[in-house]
């Protein structure tokens, strides 16, 4: 796709069309039967730098670039220059001058990926900055939606948990009205966003059972208790069993009030908060799904940031003497 963007910080990034264009290849990956390199010429070089811990995402994407026949790194800015005193654009163009093509970057800081808008030192995937968006997380979301209901028009999706903290939440409600889903976000007060700041499409409750009984997917967020002290948030009113009891999901709750559909959880779930062990075993969970998906889903968007022929990379911008 040549007009797929560079740096892919969020879903606003990409328009509809290009998404589809990720959910047809990526069902091409997901059934691939060689795993044949994909780049006959040259292989490309693609780096991962998460400078917060992971699990899911770093090793999907490490995978991916693997079985795309791509060569991979891992960057460990600990023990980088970036603890010199380095910018973190000087070591991009380091990454590209040393034939970096990619590099999935990780950071606990938000929006710290928009100075390079204009011109982007090297290609960039955001594999989830603070507490603003986590772009490839949603879209293979939004690939497992489609595989649990081809059609997903004037569906609902619940979000319950920790919405307010979760950057995972906010890529979701920007990704999933473009397909015509509508969207309730549950949880306590102080985990919901205002009002104001979401999209059309997009509804608050504080009713867990009530927003259940509407809802034809389930999705749960677990309580993000390192980002609460960075937001002022010292305690939470309820934790443990008392949060599971009050705005958790459980396998006997679904079967009491009728409501066994689909449940989906970005990981890692927190068993006996969000949900019960008995959910988690049962065929209505569906995380597995979303990290199976996650290969295929992640190879698509490299394969499409990396033929998108953009040569407005690098320092090509550096003053002329």
């Amino acid at each position: 796709m040549n007009s797929f963007p560079s740096l892919l910080e969020s879903i606003a990034d990409l328009n509809k069309i290009q998404i589809d264009g990720l959910l047809s290849l990526s069902t091409k990956f997901k059934h691939r039967e060689s795993e044949s390199s994909l780049f006959s010429y040259r292989r490309p070089i693609i780096a991962t730098s998460f400078l917060e811990n992971s699990t899911r995402t770093k090793h999907s994407f490490a995978i991916a670039i693997q079985k795309m026949g791509a060569m991979y790194i891992d960057f460990n800015a600990e023990t980088s220059s970036l603890k010199k005193g380095e910018s973190l654009e000087e070591t991009f163009l380091t990454l590209y001058n040393q034939g970096v093509n990619l590099c999935i970057f990780r950071s606990s800081v938000s929006h710290q990926l928009s100075q390079f808008r204009e011109s982007p030192p090297i290609k960039i995937i955001n594999g989830g900055d603070g507490v603003n968006e986590h772009p490839s997380q949603a879209l293979l979301d939004l690939y497992t939606l489609f595989e649990l209901s081809p059609v997903l028009e004037g569906k609902t999706i619940a979000i319950f948990g920790d919405n307010i903290h979760s950057r995972v939440g906010h890529s979701l409600t920007k990704l999933l009205p473009m397909f015509g889903m509508k969207i309730i976000l549950c949880g306590p007060e102080a985990f919901l966003p205002n009002k104001k700041d979401l999209p059309a499409g997009v509804e608050l409750s504080n009713d867990r059972d009530a927003t259940l009984k509407k809802c034809d997917f389930i999705y749960l967020l677990r309580i993000q208790k390192e980002r609460h002290l960075d937001r002022g948030i010292n305690h939470l009113s309820i934790e443990g069993d008392d949060y599971l009891e009050s705005y958790g999901v459980s396998l006997d709750l679904l079967k009491k009030l009728q409501k066994l559909v689909p449940v989906l959880h970005p990981g890692p779930a927190n068993i006996g908060v969000e949900l019960d062990i008995a959910l988690i075993k049962s065929s209505l969970y569906c995380g597995y799904l979303q990290v199976q998906n996650s290969i295929p889903m992640r190879m698509a968007i490299i394969q499409s940031m990396l033929v998108n022929n953009d040569k407005n990379i690098g320092n090509v911008h550096g003053e002329k003497f």
